[in-house]
Order: structure tokens, then C-alpha cells, then sequence
């Protein structure tokens, strides 16, 4: 029993530690991350309470021991007040609506059912805290990928007017997509939260690996995998992702990053290997040298973070 007790405890932190790392930060101004320990804390988002720990299907069905969600990580790790006045209008409100799990294969929704606020509670939220962390979730799976919908690819409305809202009354909002997948990033520029994090989404120890990002005890070193483009419509596989019966690859070999860097490069909004950290460098030119297709530069860059 203590052999596998221990065996499990090292599990659990080689899961904790590859969430972390594995997170991307798109964003980060006005010193938004890492928070800092003994803030007041205003959290928002109904999937703060019903982390996605992946996607649906053959693998996503397995059923986990435990889940560690995002609040659960904030409230079992601590060193952060909590909003205690959301966190009642947040359980009053989802007794009436729970979550909706879907019934059947491949039924589930995409999304949960956002929780409305007035921007007095908002304002008011904003005078007793010192941050803001919003949690938008999405869901998709086998026989059940995202499309371009609200609640798929796109915010629902009442995810748009939430992040509307907070990033109006606070200088700090940060925003924690638990998603399998990027989504459309035009809200980004719309709003300017202060912070974006990519958390995906981390099985079990999920919320755990969150939190250790957004509290800076891992700084985030995860780079995407995929480019995020101003407009997702504009992703030259859209017209033709999903279908039943074929998919036509229109693009040809250049599939993802390769048609946004050959033909339309002003199209980017992230690139793909694009992420953040929480240090900083110096960069300083060496030597530069003119060659027949351009300018050879030699540059020296030093950690200073």
C-alpha cells in the first residue's frame, strides 16, 4: 500500500507539472501575471466550477478518480481571498441551472449556459478586489467537433457581455480558456483584457497546473501548436471542416501555418509557436551584413528575467 501510494503521489505531480508547461500565455500587460500571493480575487465564469478535463468520446468518457477544477485548486492551495459574494450568486444560480452533460453519444453541448451579472455587481466586485480571473470552457469530441457557431468556435453572447463587463470595471482581467482547441481570438482586441491564457485542458490535475501558472510557481513555456488567425472564418480549412461523408483539403500541402506564412501572412493574429513567458530579454545587434536576398543579422540575447 505505501509502494503505491507513493507511486500515485509521483503521478499526480508529473501530471501537475506537464498542465503547467504545457499552458500557452498570449497575453500579459499592465503586470496582470503573475498574481500575487495575498490578492483579492474575483472570480468569474461558471466552468470555474465544472472544469473540462478534456474532450468527449472514447477517451474523454474515462472516468476520472478526482478532477481538480480551477477554484478547487485556488481554494485547496490558497494564498488568495476568494470573492466571496460571487461565489453565492455563482452556486445560488447554477442549483436552478446545472450542468448539462447531454444524453447520448456524441450529444453533449459545446458549452455551458453563462450566468448573467448586472454591471452594478460587476463594479461592485471590482471595488473589493484586486483582480479579475474569467474561465470560458468548451467542450467537442469524437463524432462532435466544434463548427462555427456561438458556443462552438465563437463566444456565446452572454460570454462576450461578461468579458465586456470586467474588463470595463477592472484594470486586471485575466482570462483562462479551458478548451481543447483555439477559438476565435477577435475579443481579444475588442476588450483588451489584461491577460490570456490558453490552459487547455489538463485531466485531473488540471485546475492544480492552472494555478501554479497564474500564481507564478510555473512560469508558462507552452507555445501553440496551431495559428490563430484575426478572423478564424477566414482559415482557409473552415469551408470544408466537418463534413460526414469527405473532407477537401482546397488548401493542398499548404495546410495550417504554411498558407497563412505563403499567402496571407497579414491574416495572423498569433503565430503558430507563439507564447509567452514571464521572464524578460536583452537583445542587442552584433553585426549585420547585406546579403543578395536581404540583410544577415547577428544578434546576442540574454535571459534577464
Amino acid at each position: 500500500m505505501a509502494m503505491h501510494y507513493t507511486y500515485m503521489e509521483e503521478y499526480k505531480k508529473a501530471a501537475r507539472q506537464a498542465v503547467a508547461e504545457g499552458q500557452v500565455l498570449l497575453k500579459n500587460d499592465r503586470a496582470a501575471l503573475p498574481l500575487v500571493k495575498g490578492q483579492r480575487i474575483a472570480m468569474f465564469g461558471r466552468i470555474q466550477y465544472t472544469y473540462y478535463k478534456s474532450g468527449t468520446g472514447s477517451g474523454g468518457l474515462v472516468h476520472a478518480p478526482y478532477v481538480v477544477g480551477i477554484r478547487d485548486a485556488f481554494e485547496q492551495n490558497g494564498g488568495f481571498t476568494l470573492d466571496e459574494t460571487l461565489d453565492r450568486t455563482y452556486r445560488a444560480w447554477i442549483e436552478t441551472h446545472p450542468f448539462d452533460p447531454g444524453v447520448g453519444w456524441a450529444s453533449e453541448p459545446w458549452f455551458q449556459e453563462e450566468m448573467p451579472l448586472s454591471d452594478e455587481e460587476v463594479f461592485a466586485a471590482a471595488e473589493r478586489n484586486d483582480a479579475a480571473v474569467i474561465v470560458i470552457g468548451r467542450t467537442a469530441g469524437e463524432d462532435r467537433d466544434n463548427i462555427m457557431k456561438e458556443g462552438g468556435w465563437f463566444l456565446t453572447k452572454a460570454e462576450e457581455k461578461l468579458i465586456e463587463q470586467v474588463t470595463k470595471a477592472f484594470e486586471k482581467t485575466i482570462v483562462v480558456l479551458n478548451t481543447g482547441s483555439i477559438i476565435d481570438m477577435g475579443w481579444v482586441g475588442k476588450y483588451d483584457p489584461a491577460a490570456v491564457l490558453y490552459a487547455w485542458q489538463g485531466g485531473q490535475e488540471g485546475g492544480n497546473g492552472t494555478y501554479d501558472v497564474l500564481t507564478g510557481a510555473v512560469t508558462p513555456s507552452g507555445r501553440l501548436s496551431d495559428t490563430i488567425p484575426k478572423n478564424i472564418a477566414k482559415h482557409p480549412s473552415m469551408m470544408n471542416f466537418g463534413g460526414v461523408r469527405r473532407n477537401l483539403y482546397e488548401e493542398d500541402i499548404y495546410v495550417g501555418y504554411r498558407w497563412f506564412e505563403t499567402f496571407d501572412p497579414e491574416a495572423v493574429l498569433y503565430p503558430f509557436g507563439y507564447g509567452l513567458s514571464y521572464t524578460s530579454f536583452e537583445m542587442n545587434l552584433v553585426s549585420a551584413a547585406e546579403e543578395s536576398e536581404g540583410v544577415s543579422l547577428t544578434v546576442s540575447v540574454k535571459n534577464t528575467g
